[in-house]
């Protein structure tokens, strides 16, 4: 249930842009696009193919936020501190998890991997997820199997 909500939670303008996500320039929200993302083999095309989607303010409100936490935390391997940035779901993996590992705040999961903690980290809902169109075909059959039991 709580999954659910989550992803319920980054279709809604409101709840990303209350989030802290910089989405000015992003066309719609949810952000669906092809499945030919998730054959990008390299980060210069994946940082290319956000901007065309929008997401380049919102990359660059990640990098700018990199600072260096306070308190013991420094002396306990947890130096630096950033924004979460978008979150790319795919079907299958086939090249661009690797390709965008080097963005700043960029994640990739498959549908398969996708947990609460990915869609709302920090117990706060509606991350700036893009979407591909196989990730919504089997988010809707992961729901309709999680229905039959």
């Amino acid at each position: 249930m709580a999954l659910f909500s989550a992803i319920a939670a980054t279709a809604s303008k409101e709840i990303v842009a209350r989030r802290g996500h910089s989405i000015e320039d992003v066309p719609q929200i949810p952000l669906v696009v092809s499945d030919e993302y998730a054959a990008l083999k390299s980060t210069k095309d994946v940082e290319e193919a956000l901007t065309k989607v929008g997401v380049l303010s919102e990359i660059f409100r990640v990098r700018e936020s990199r600072k260096v936490r306070a308190g013991r935390g420094k002396s306990r391997g947890r130096k630096m501190k950033q924004a979460v940035g978008p979150l790319i779901v795919v079907a299958e993996n086939r090249g661009i998890a690797e390709a965008a590992r080097n963005i700043p705040g960029v994640q990739v999961a498959t549908v398969a991997e996708l947990n609460v903690e990915m869609l709302a980290p920090g117990t706060h809902a509606g991350r700036l997820t893009i979407w591909t169109s196989g990730a919504i075909e089997e988010l809707g059959k992961m729901h309709h199997g999680e229905e039959e039991q």
